[in-house]
């Protein structure tokens, strides 16, 4: 296909589309969802994308935000031409910078302009520091480089551009991300059902799978679910098979999935699978699991449309929970990125120099530049190859591969990031039943629940929250969870001001004009008393105030007990966390984090009507109201 001076060679299966007017052009190839208009018609995209482009190259951008799948753009016009991918560079790009020459594969390029080994990088790398990744954007040969995602190539000045991001990052809350994941998932899936009538899952322990599994719910008899196991193989994590085995199988039972357990033999060498090795190894820049490409290759049809779960890491901090990182991005602190080992090696971080400054890591607004690494780097030169080994056998769709979407993960506070919520809720938002299992660990929530310990206390389901500032009329994000008789709930924000407060509103159902006891076991997890005076808790009954105590003084249960004379069937109490300063960006509104345990309503002794004793057991609580 020729589009002006460029010629363009691509294998039959892939669908290409072309829309042009005046002098300027767009060309998609691969699989595409427009998740803002709900379609698959890639003509329609490409003229969308067309007319964007002609309005502005910042409607373009923020119309690709919106494109799932894995495709690349060329684009252009009489003057100039630019290349780019899909969110995470699933359809790898290569390209020379000594002739204009780009692939999607790195032989096919050198093929042509059969370059020398790169002086920047070395092959011993891969057996030394990874197997699987060299730094940044290199491959082994001088001039031919990876496009990493968020980046484009000026084809004819072979010049590297940052496209995304293009604002800061703002914070929102859980409960949002959780709902618009969720709602650009679902469509997703209604759209891909329409056109695939069989899918192909990976179903494992771990939490990527299990997410992927609750997303799909709606459509799970459309899916082939397989699990491999490892025979003849000798690693440290073969627990971990085992692990994926047993739960995998009482999920399968408990919920009629449509499952098979793959073997792969280790031990298999034969002129069959060697032969499909030198095919593998032309394609890749690295080898992944080429035994797992094979059995692919010889289990599934090519039409079934593989749905991975790959790329979620993006939202979990990986690089931060695994080495202790700089605020901001050195040298060093990336070469740790790509291997402990090679964090001073001299040549390695020069790579990684090259790389930061080629691509612009200096211009990502306020993003952790180690989540911009991770999703460039790890995942925009990883997964891609590993995808091409599994090209041999069929398609591949992961639904998170959209920018919207992994703007979104990003989107919450530091301490969500760290501990997975998101994941979490998505979960419990949309197939709540796969809590039963643990996560990457044998048992079940039957194995902690012992009735006379979970069903004490009276039901707090109908518990209401709100939140806000008593001194203006901010927002103030909140957090919750609430099970049937306890509920924890904290400030969102990591600093919150003076004056933000979040509550619950928990209804007691007393009797006229006789006397109840209320037993609150309450706890608040932090505990320094050398930071109090930031974030204090209130309990009121009927909106009167009876004790207050500083979050930072201690951390066991307060067992605060409350005797009154009720003088109306309907009592109303209230537990409140209260900022008493601008707190420091410490993650204070988690630290100030409630636990209700129980709360326990009883028949009390008789009471003068205006008389309510109030007691607790911790030493720092400040009785109101005895």
């Amino acid at each position: 296909m020729k589009i002006g001076k460029y010629h363009l060679y691509y294998d039959p299966l892939n669908e290409v589309f072309f829309d042009t007017t005046n002098d300027q052009w767009v060309l998609l190839l691969g699989t595409m969802i427009d998740i803002r208009s709900g379609t698959t018609d890639k003509q329609f995209i490409a003229s969308e994308l067309l007319k964007y482009l002609i309005s502005s190259e910042v409607d373009f951008f923020d119309y690709l935000d919106e494109l799932s799948g894995r495709y690349l753009i060329f684009y252009g016009n009489n003057q100039t031409a630019s290349i780019l991918s899909d969110a995470t560079g699933l359809r790898s790009i290569f390209y020379s910078t000594k002739q204009t020459v780009i692939s999607s594969h790195c032989l096919l390029v050198n093929e042509i302009t059969h370059s020398n080994e790169s002086p920047y990088v070395d092959k011993e790398w891969f057996s030394k520091y990874s197997s699987s990744q060299l730094p940044g954007h290199f491959t082994i040969y001088e001039d031919i480089y990876f496009l990493t995602p968020n980046t484009l190539l000026e084809v004819n000045e072979k010049k590297i551009r940052r496209f995304f991001p293009r604002e800061n990052l703002e914070i929102l809350p859980v409960e949002r991300v959780v709902e618009e994941i969720s709602e650009i998932t679902k469509k997703q899936l209604y759209l891909l059902s329409k056109i695939n009538e069989k899918f192909l899952f990976s179903l494992t322990a771990g939490l990527d799978s299990r997410t992927s599994l609750a997303l799909t719910k709606d459509y799970k008899d459309s899916f082939h679910y397989f699990t491999y196991i490892k025979e003849n193989f000798n690693s440290d994590k073969l627990n971990a098979y085992i692990i994926d085995q047993k739960i995998v199988t009482e999920m399968v039972y408990n919920l009629g999935l449509k499952h098979d357990f793959l073997t792969i033999d280790y031990n298999l060498k034969n002129q069959d699978f060697n032969e499909f090795l030198e095919v593998v190894k032309c394609n890749t820049t690295s080898q992944h699991n080429v035994r797992l490409a094979k059995l692919y290759f010889d289990q599934f049809p090519s039409n079934i449309l593989h749905i991975r779960s790959n790329v979620y890491e993006i939202g979990r901090m990986y690089y931060r929970k695994n080495h202790k990182l700089p605020k901001t991005a050195t040298m060093k602190s990336l070469a740790e990125c790509y291997s402990k080992q090679a964090k001073d090696d001299e040549k390695v971080k020069e790579a990684f120099q090259k790389y930061y400054d080629l691509i612009q890591m200096d211009k990502i607004y306020n993003y952790d530049p180690f989540d911009i690494l991770y999703w460039e780097y790890r995942m925009g030169t990883w997964i891609s190859q590993v995808l091409l080994e599994s090209d041999i056998a069929h398609d591949t769709f992961i639904l998170f591969n959209v920018r919207k979407i992994l703007k979104l993960l990003l989107s919450v506070s530091y301490t969500d990031k760290y501990e997975y919520t998101v994941f979490h809720e998505l979960i419990n938002k949309n197939w709540p039943i796969l809590n039963y299992w643990e996560i990457n660990s044998l048992g079940n929530p039957t194995a902690f629940y012992d009735k006379q310990f979970d069903e004490v206390g009276i039901p707090l389901t109908a518990t209401r929250f709100t939140s806000g500032s008593l001194l203006n009329n901010r927002t103030v994000p909140i957090r919750k969870k609430v099970q049937t008789r306890r509920f924890k709930f904290n400030l969102e924000e990591s600093n919150p001001k003076n004056g933000d407060y979040a509550e619950a509103d928990i209804p007691l159902k007393t009797e006229l004009n006789k006397s109840s006891h209320c037993i609150i076991h309450l706890r608040s997890p932090y505990e320094n008393i050398k930071l109090k005076g930031r974030i204090k808790y209130q309990i009121y009954l009927n909106n009167q105030l009876l004790l207050e105590e500083d979050i930072s003084c201690w951390k066991e249960t307060n067992q605060i007990s409350i005797k009154w004379k009720a003088v109306e069937p309907k009592n109303r109490l209230k537990i409140r966390i209260q900022s008493i300063k601008d707190c420091e960006d410490w993650s204070w509104g988690k630290a100030g984090m409630i636990l209700v345990e129980k709360i326990i309503l009883r028949n009390g002794d008789n009471l003068d009507s205006n008389n309510i004793q109030v007691t607790a057991t911790s030493p720092f609580s400040v009785i109101i109201n005895k």
